[in-house]
């Protein structure tokens, strides 16, 4: 859609003349202006990569995962908007592809699961004096169980989109509710003065451990759940010690007042976190359900 230059009405772009005052356009003006158009997206967006120095990146996330305390404070003091917003948006989109492995991995070896538990079922009964033959099952069953798994597993089609924006968005919300707790924390409760930048790059940094963490849970869940989990457990300490320490150091906070700060704040992230789960669960099972109900129609 153009304009007219001499009355200002609009014009198809297919037309010659405009149908007011039948003034012809001006085509190699509006060429023209599209060129320009175009060139300056075309600098704007080379002005912003050539800000993204590659090498820092790098060696900002192997700083920070070798040796979390000095790489986050280095980070916090000396890396500029552009390199932190890259970082924001580089843990997220690894959020978000975790989240896809983990499924695959709940998903593939879902038979072991529920076997599994039945088998724990058992002992229990034992453990509590009741008889296990009530929750052991014969050979019959448990291949019966796992072929019906099998035809789901083959017929229903996984929402890998869902999954990854949503464990993005997962990311994201633990992430921001964490940077906006310690920030009115430290600014209602300390006399110190620090900027919300400062404070996002030093919550942001801090939670490279956890998704450091997750990568080797899920490697190790593969061959024990309970090895999985304790990973994860030690990423989340890792992170808030971390967190902690940098804070302390780089923001000048009395040590009690910091614990105490980060403390609430972690707490208020988590309930933040596994609300924002629980929808982001039901979403993706009733797509499964919706999906496999499709095919069965």
């Amino acid at each position: 859609m153009t304009y007219c230059s001499k009355c200002g009405s609009k014009i198809e772009s297919s037309n010659e003349f405009c149908p007011n005052c039948g003034m012809k356009v001006n085509q190699t003006s509006n060429k023209n202006r599209n060129k320009e158009k175009m060139e300056g997206t075309f600098e704007r967006v080379k002005s912003v990569t050539d800000k993204i120095n590659t090498t820092e990146i790098i060696n900002i996330f192997k700083n920070s995962t070798l040796s979390p305390v000095s790489g986050g404070k280095e980070f916090v003091a000396k890396t500029q908007k552009t390199p932190a917003i890259v970082i924001m948006i580089m843990l997220t989109c690894l959020q978000g592809i975790l989240g896809i492995w983990r499924v695959n991995q709940i998903v593939s070896s879902v038979s072991t699961i529920f076997t599994n538990f039945y088998r724990n079922l058992s002992s229990l009964a034992v453990l509590f004096g009741e008889s296990s033959s009530s929750y052991n099952m014969d050979t019959s069953t448990i291949n019966s169980m796992n072929t019906a798994i099998d035809k789901f597993k083959y017929m229903n089609t996984i929402p890998y989109g869902k999954i990854f924006f949503g464990n993005c968005e997962l990311y994201l919300v633990g992430l921001l509710v964490l940077f906006i707790s310690i920030y009115l924390g430290i600014s209602f409760f300390s006399e110190v003065k620090c900027t919300a930048f400062m404070v996002f790059k030093a919550v942001l940094i801090s939670t490279l451990p956890i998704l450091f963490c997750e990568i080797i849970s899920i490697i190790f869940s593969y061959f024990s759940l309970n090895l999985g989990i304790i990973f994860v457990i030690l990423g989340v300490v890792i992170s808030i010690t971390t967190l902690v320490i940098i804070s302390k150091e780089t923001f000048q906070i009395n040590a009690n007042l910091c614990v105490l700060i980060i403390s609430i704040a972690s707490v208020i992230s988590l309930i933040a976190f596994i609300i924002a789960f629980s929808y982001h669960t039901v979403d993706v099972v009733k797509a499964i359900v919706y999906r496999y109900g499709s095919l069965l129609n």
